[in-house]
């Protein structure tokens, strides 16, 4: 069975309106939710930091025809009048959504327990945009393994410009996971591969730059 297209995009709310983006993903209309299932888009996930939303889906056949056929949906559009005076930035300078690139991904055989996603970004140095994307095309087989022992699951890397967003699924939670993989010697020397690249990795407390879930739908 070919794998489905995994997807993100961004999308950026007015100052205010938070809360409001919040409650009507909490209220999402079967029939929308219906015609996202319809169009072909699995484990569709909102995550959201201020003002800043991420969107994540698995898309079937793939990203395009998904998106087209959800686009066409009647109570999709509808819906989205509601959003008017919500949303202040959804589409790209050339059109379309504001896709990131997808650059990384790994997974592992399910593991036991609880779990929970998240999400996370980072900012890389511009110029080193090729170096960041090579080497994790190519990641060494040690820190996969590394990665797969912490508890990371379907752990995606997502791109645009210089602005990196990780999904995924973490056993048995977000924070136990970095622990873990912070803890070991291969993370420190995947980490100094990077020293020259990643800008920005952690918030004023220390802690990586989260985003939390306003929405899931398998």
């Amino acid at each position: 069975m070919r794998p489905m297209e995994r997807s993100l995009y961004y999308v950026r709310l007015f100052p205010g309106t938070e809360e409001r983006y919040d409650r009507l993903h909490a209220e999402i209309p079967d029939e929308v939710a219906a015609e996202i299932r319809e169009a072909g888009l699995r484990d569709v996930t909102g995550f959201r930091r201020g003002t800043d939303v991420w969107w994540y889906a698995q898309c079937e056949p793939d990203r395009p025809t998904a998106f087209r056929e959800y686009a066409k949906g009647r109570a999709n559009k509808a819906w989205g009048k509601q959003f008017r005076d919500v949303i202040a930035e959804v589409e790209a300078p050339t059109g379309g959504l504001i896709w990131y690139d997808e650059v990384f991904h790994t997974d592992a055989p399910e593991a036991d327990g609880p779990w929970e996603r998240g999400c996370f970004s980072l900012v890389i140095d511009p110029r080193s945009a090729t170096y960041y994307d090579n080497l994790h095309a190519d990641p060494w087989p040690e820190m996969l393994e590394a990665i797969a022992e912490a508890g990371y699951r379907d752990y995606t890397g997502f791109r645009r410009g210089a602005h990196v967003v990780y999904v995924g699924r973490y056993y048995p939670d977000f924070q136990t996971v970095i622990d873990r993989i912070n803890a070991t010697d291969v993370a420190a020397r995947w980490g100094e591969a990077f020293k020259d690249v990643i800008t920005t990795f952690t918030g004023p407390d220390g802690r990586n730059l989260t985003a939390a879930e306003i929405y899931h739908q398998d």
